[in-house]
């Protein structure tokens, strides 16, 4: 082996140090035990698609109506009954 890489294999050593110090107290600050919590949906409502900008047009759940149509509980826009 060649002085000159001696310097080289040092720095890779003292690289795989640290990282194999990261690792561990990353490894050591997970939590597997905190989970998301679930909650049953309300009974008729649906997920749908709101089409409204404020919305994002992101999955909201809608409240079904006497007439058919459906509310978007988060900003309240009513979707027509052919949905």
């Amino acid at each position: 082996m060649s002085a000159g890489l001696a310097p080289y294999l040092g720095a890779v050593a003292v690289i795989g140090a640290v990282a194999a110090t990261w690792a561990a107290r990353l490894a050591s600050t997970a939590r597997t035990t905190d989970t998301a919590v679930f909650a049953e949906p309300e009974p008729g409502v649906r997920y749908l698609r709101c089409d409204m900008p404020r919305c994002a047009h992101m999955t909201h759940p809608h409240r079904p109506q006497v007439d058919g149509t459906w509310v978007c509980s988060h900003c309240g826009d009513v979707k027509g009954d052919a949905l």
